[in-house]
């Protein structure tokens, strides 16, 4: 267990990883050491942002201004900007990855402004046509239509963006979990969630102008033939029929801060400290 500075929580190459407004901290959750420190000043409010591990590398999005980070397990991180788009653009972003090769990674923007190439090794950005994703990953192209992000919220992915584990709440009516399996272009399960899910950001319970149906008040994760829901007070291991496996509540005046996926058995979750709200709990849970 680590106790921390409060901030966001993600796993980085089998590492944990503290991100607060002014460091990033790669721990060791064996003797919950210090492995390093990155100084990174973020500018907006932190958390405003989601973390999504891919191939060995952290993504960091700013969900108000879609600006998006690349942290990289050597803890080089990489600013990747969009020269494109509007420079004062708000709209809703939460993007998807998916490798178009070894060196190139499709961004899915999941709006109007459609898909973009990363290069990995220069991070090099240009725009891609929807064209050629229709041509080369249908299966991908057609997530899209079926998950429309007007009324699907992805809470997590995995496998590439094979599997897509998503809040379902057409027009804040429903409170709805699901599994999208894009290489299959339909959902394999959906169904009611054990609690009602609001459209407002975890941390704050806040929304804004902008991004009113971005954000969900509950985390998520895939782990085998589970799924593990983290609302800010109880966290559900469920099976994919919605049935709920295993529980467990956060302590008196606590809530829980982040969920990660850490391994094939355990989450990474983050609970604040009941004494000092600054301060957070970090620990691997078995879900088994």
């Amino acid at each position: 267990m680590i106790h921390t500075t409060k901030g966001l929580i993600g796993v980085l190459n089998k590492n944990s990883i503290t991100i607060t407004s002014k460091n990033i901290i790669k721990w060791s959750l064996e003797d919950a050491s210090i492995i390093q420190t990155l100084n990174h000043t973020f500018e907006e409010n932190l958390y405003n942002y989601d973390v999504k591990e891919k191939d060995g590398r952290l993504f960091i999005t700013d969900l108000q201004t879609s600006d998006l980070y690349c942290l990289e397990d050597d803890f080089n991180i990489k600013t990747i900007v969009f020269e494109d788009r509007y420079e004062d653009r708000k709209l809703r972003t939460n993007y998807l990855f998916k490798n178009l090769n070894f060196e190139d990674l499709i961004i899915n923007t999941r709006d109007s402004y459609g898909y973009y190439l990363l290069n990995l090794k220069n991070y090099q950005l240009t725009k891609y046509l929807s064209i050629l994703v229709s041509k080369y990953m249908r299966p991908f192209s057609i997530m899209d239509s079926d998950t429309l992000f007007i009324s699907y919220n992805i809470l997590y992915s995995a496998n590439d963006s094979e599997e897509i584990l998503y809040h379902y709440h057409y027009d804040g009516t429903k409170s709805e979990i699901g599994i999208y399996i894009t290489a299959e272009e339909k959902k394999i399960i959906q169904f009611e969630a054990p609690e009602p899910i609001a459209c407002i950001n975890f941390f704050t319970n806040l929304t804004n102008e902008y991004n009113t149906k971005t954000y969900s008040n509950v985390k998520g994760c895939l782990i085998r033939d589970k799924i593990v829901l983290c609302y800010q007070h109880m966290l559900y291991v469920l099976d994919y029929d919605g049935k709920v496996l295993k529980t467990r509540p956060v302590k008196e005046n606590s809530r829980y801060w982040g969920l990660e996926k850490l391994n094939e058995h355990q989450v990474l979750v983050a609970e604040l400290d009941p004494e000092d709200p600054e301060k957070m709990f970090v620990f691997e849970y078995d879900i088994l």
